[in-house]
């Protein structure tokens, strides 16, 4: 049953990683909730280069936490939401930095 449940994580962080492979390489950001809305970016390209960078590293850590879990005795669930959460933060981070042109 670990097998499968470890599996299935993997499937999705390599659809994770493909996700963030592809935002980077369109260099759009139509993706994100209110864009053109709410939120326009300054530099589209540079916005989802950047983005895509951190879901392709997200899409990555998602892959090898299954194979880290078995061998890191400790490792809990609730330490893939921090690193989910560190990598939603520096989504707003990054988002913030494109508003102000940096």
């Amino acid at each position: 049953m670990m097998l499968i449940a470890s599996l299935a994580i993997m499937a999705a962080g390599i659809l994770i990683f493909i996700a963030g492979y592809s935002l980077r390489k369109r260099g759009k950001t139509s993706f994100i909730a209110g864009n053109n809305k709410v939120f326009v970016p300054n530099n589209e390209k540079k916005l989802a280069g950047r983005i895509g960078t951190v879901v392709m590293l997200f899409g990555s850590i998602t892959i090898l936490f299954p194979i880290v879990f078995q061998m890191i005795d400790g490792l809990e669930g609730y330490h893939f939401a921090i690193i989910a959460a560190v990598h939603l933060v520096a989504v707003f981070v990054i988002m913030g930095l494109d508003q102000m042109h940096i």
